[in-house]
């Protein structure tokens, strides 16, 4: 028996009161959008989502696309019947055919509540056709085979697989942010927790060509590759950032370069925020996990930057990170050596509490605008 549909349920959507159709609307529109010709259409049915799947489309694919559609809570492949408790047990049996278990459960989900059976007879019925077909035994924890019966108004659903998703809340391409993306674990961990809030990210990364530049290109790229499965388009801004630091190299003592270097790139983040028309911008610092990002030194570097500021990461341990890193499909390659261009020609012992009137007064001996204006020009836009 074929898959040919999917059961998708969301969670934080269907708070949302009056606004809830708003979101269902974008959320089916993208699920449209990641499947292209595996599926040819996707309804709401008795609060749920059910996405139809073009004839002989990898169930495989299909499900590694969903799992990272932010807006998805959990989604089961599924096939159907009509309203009947006979088809339901033809059904079941059907789609348990061929497969190895020695345990199984029923569980019942009746949206329709004119169905005339109860969930709870519902179960019994279709458990006493498995057992008298297959011989096989009930086990209501930590069964082999969960077979799921999703009661709808119009039809009923039966699928033996539950798989999570990202959940929150449905990409929404008005609602952009630029991401500052480094080749580290932080930044696209911090990337990914604005896609899950509905955020289409755009990135911009600087590079330094004193750095390996094939293979640290190659590994930006491969992030952004990567974090573009959470969201409908994605867009790279490759930056030339050698020039610049250059001239901060020269004119700026070394426990404050690290600073003056954010600086410009938060600068002509912001730039790039204007020409995308972005609201805000995202960076992955965390609380005093290195030098740069302790609370004087964030006061600092923020300080007078005109587009505002997201900071997910902000409150959360490395350890967290990195396990959020793994879980996403950034970890492995986080992980790979490159050259920061931030890590160039820096002390030993740099700043920790920097003064934020010596920043500006330093800043100062640039020409800021000219200097942005020039890297913006010189970008190099990739999309995925």
């Amino acid at each position: 028996m074929v898959f040919d549909r999917i059961v998708i349920h969301y969670d934080e959507i269907g708070i949302k009161g009056s606004n809830r159709a708003v979101f269902e609307k974008l959320l089916i529109r993208n699920i449209l959008k990641k499947l292209g010709d595996l599926a040819y259409n996707c309804i709401r049915e008795s609060g749920q989502l059910i996405t139809f799947l073009e004839d002989g489309s990898d169930l495989d694919k299909v499900k590694d696309i969903l799992r990272r559609i932010p807006g998805i809570a959990f989604f089961s492949p599924a096939a159907r019947c009509g309203l009947d408790l006979d088809e339901m047990k033809k059904l079941t049996l059907e789609l348990l055919s061929g497969r190895e278990f020695d345990t199984f459960r029923i569980y019942t989900r009746r949206a329709n509540k004119d169905f005339p059976h109860r969930s709870m007879d519902i179960n019994c019925a279709i458990g006493d056709a498995v057992v008298e077909k297959y011989d096989k035994k009930v086990k209501m924890k930590g069964a082999d085979i969960t077979v799921k019966v999703e009661i709808s108004l119009k039809h009923v659903y039966v699928s033996l697989e539950q798989v999570p998703g990202v959940g929150g809340l449905p990409t929404d391409q008005r609602q952009k942010v630029v991401c500052m993306l480094s080749g580290g674990f932080d930044s696209p961990v911090a990337a990914y927790m604005m896609m899950k809030r509905g955020c289409e990210v755009i990135f911009v990364h600087f590079n330094n060509k004193n750095q390996e530049s094939c293979s640290v290109k190659n590994k930006i790229i491969d992030l952004a590759k990567q974090l573009s499965k959470y969201q409908i388009k994605t867009k790279l801004y490759i930056i030339p950032f050698e020039r610049l630091q250059k001239e901060i190299i020269m004119n700026v003592h070394s426990e404050q370069r690290m600073l003056i270097y954010r600086r410009f790139m938060l600068k002509i983040s912001s730039a790039i925020a204007k020409i995308e028309k972005a609201r805000f911008l995202v960076v992955g610092d965390s609380l005093s996990q290195v030098a740069s990002q302790t609370l004087d030194n964030l006061e600092a570097t923020y300080s007078g930057i005109d587009t505002n500021i997201f900071t997910p990461l902000i409150g959360l341990h490395k350890k967290e990170i990195m396990a959020i890193s793994r879980e996403i499909g950034t970890h492995d390659i986080s992980e790979q050596p490159y050259g920061d261009c931030c890590s160039y020609f820096l002390p030993k012992h740099p700043e920790l509490h920097a003064n934020k009137g010596l920043i500006l007064e330093n800043e100062e001996r640039f020409d800021t605008d000219a200097s942005v204006k020039d890297a913006v020009e010189s970008a190099v836009l990739s999309e995925f």
